[in-house]
C-alpha cells in the first residue's frame, strides 16, 4: 500500500510540475521572449545605425556538452554617431565571432545600449526567433493541458477506487 501512496505522491507532484512549468513558461513566452525579439528586431530595421564595432568578451551560454552550435553571448564596444563610446552585450546569441573580432553591429540611437550584429536582423533570422517564441508558446499550452490532464485523471481514478465506508448504527 505505501508503494502506491509513493507513485500517487509522485504522479500528483510531476503533473503539478508540469503545470507550473507550462504556466512559467507560458507566461515568460508573452512577457519576454516575444516582446524582446520583436521590439529589438524592429526598432534596430527601423531606426537603426551601422557602426564598426569590436567584440570585446564572449561567454558561451552553456558547457560544450549542450551547447554544440557554440552559441555565446558577446559584448561589443563601439562608437556613436554622436561621439559616444558605448560597450554593451549583444541582443542576440551568436556563434560566429569571437573576442577581438571586428565586426558591424546595428545600435538603437534612442537606446544605445541595444545592438547586434547587423546579419542577426536579417529577415531569415528574425522568422527564426519567432518560429521558436511561437514553439515555446505551444510548449507551455501542451505541457499545461498534459499536466492537468493528468492530475484530473488521476485523482479521477482514484475517487474510483476508495471503497465507500459503510454508515455507522446510530443509537444503541
Amino acid at each position: 500500500m505505501e508503494n502506491a501512496r509513493d507513485h500517487g505522491r509522485t504522479v500528483r507532484n510531476g503533473s503539478l510540475a508540469m503545470i507550473g512549468l507550462g504556466v512559467l513558461l507560458f507566461v515568460l513566452s508573452l512577457v519576454y521572449l516575444i516582446p524582446h525579439d520583436m521590439g529589438v528586431t524592429s526598432a534596430l530595421r527601423s531606426r537603426g545605425v551601422h557602426v564598426s564595432a569590436v567584440v570585446t568578451d564572449c561567454a558561451a551560454v552553456s558547457g560544450p556538452q549542450d551547447n554544440p552550435a557554440g552559441n555565446s553571448h558577446c559584448r561589443v564596444r563601439f562608437t556613436t554617431s554622436e561621439g559616444a563610446s558605448v560597450e554593451t552585450r549583444l541582443a542576440y546569441v551568436t556563434d560566429t565571432v569571437k573576442a577581438r573580432d571586428t565586426v558591424t553591429v546595428v545600435y538603437d540611437p534612442r537606446h544605445t545600449d541595444v545592438a547586434a550584429l547587423a546579419s542577426s536582423i536579417g529577415f531569415w533570422n528574425a522568422l527564426g526567433r519567432n518560429a521558436l517564441d511561437v514553439v515555446a508558446l505551444v510548449a507551455s499550452v501542451l505541457m499545461t493541458l498534459l499536466g492537468l490532464a493528468v492530475h484530473l485523471a488521476y485523482r479521477r481514478l482514484t475517487r474510483a477506487r476508495r471503497r465507500p465506508t459503510a454508515p455507522q448504527a446510530v443509537g444503541g
